[in-house]
């Protein structure tokens, strides 16, 4: 296969990152995974590579949640390629009213979610500028829109990610660079780690869910349409469209609806 680009997509084993590989496996780039779980991260390379046998395709097993982590990311993708595309998804979230949850789970919720973001972005953006080319994919979340009972931490961590990479598309813009942040919200997705461990959660099977297949088609032409915001799922898109028309008292008690444990 010949290979002119590359991308690399944290938590790239699993979930959207795994189904967002096969539209750049399709397409000929060169991909490099950041995930976890070593098990994982073995079988899921197995299975893409048996998709499409000439693929390059580098692994790197790392907690992007530890301290330095994302430093060292970027060194080890910088010594592989050029990266063209970064896809920061991988995260994860909590649940539970704020005092019934462990402190130290959601500070490294926080780190993964918010500080790994923000230095991954802002380390391959300054090779991107200088080139004056590349895009970065920060995945975000419906749950960016409003306070979330239940998940609040998790929905604010997502709230960042929205306005930062939001915010700094605008600020390439007034500097007329090419580089390009591209801002995913997706609703509740069905097949991940996060919905497997989050299955009792209402929203999963809920008004909006979307899947990790449906996910990375809207990404996949939202990116070849050049967009920098894509909220992901017909059925979101719907609800996204008309949240303006719905009083911020009924989109509260939606939301807590959907947020029930009801498993």
């Amino acid at each position: 296969m010949a290979t002119s680009k590359t991308v690399l997509i944290t938590g790239g084993s699993s979930g959207i990152g795994y189904e967002m590989s096969i539209y750049f496996g399709q397409a000929g780039y060169r991909i490099l995974w950041i995930s976890k779980p070593p098990d994982e991260l073995g079988q899921a390379a197995d299975k893409l590579r048996a998709i499409f046998p000439d693929l390059e395709l580098h692994t790197l097993c790392k907690d992007l949640s530890a301290p330095k982590a994302a430093q060292e990311a970027y060194e080890w993708a910088k010594q592989i390629a050029t990266i063209d595309v970064l896809i920061n998804n991988a995260g994860f979230g909590t649940y539970g009213f704020l005092p019934t949850i462990e402190m130290e789970e959601e500070l490294a919720m926080i780190r993964l979610n918010v500080l790994t973001v923000y230095q991954l972005t802002r380390l391959f953006l300054d090779d991107m500028m200088a080139r004056d080319a590349g895009t970065i994919i920060n995945i975000s979340s419906n749950s960016s829109f409003q306070p979330v009972a239940r998940m609040i931490t998790y929905a604010s961590t997502k709230a960042f990610i929205t306005h930062f990479s939001r915010g700094l598309q605008e600020e390439l813009d007034l500097q007329g660079s090419k580089v390009r942040v591209m801002t995913v919200c997706p609703s509740a997705i069905q097949d991940t780690p996060f919905s497997k461990d989050m299955r009792g959660v209402k929203t999963f099977n809920g008004l909006a869910y979307t899947t990790a297949a449906e996910v990375a088609k809207d990404v996949w032409d939202g990116f070849e349409k050049g967009k920098t915001f894509q909220v992901t799922g017909t059925k979101m898109r719907f609800f996204y469209a008309i949240r303006r028309l719905v009083p911020y008292s009924l989109q509260q008690y939606l939301t807590r609806k959907e947020t029930e444990w009801v498993d």
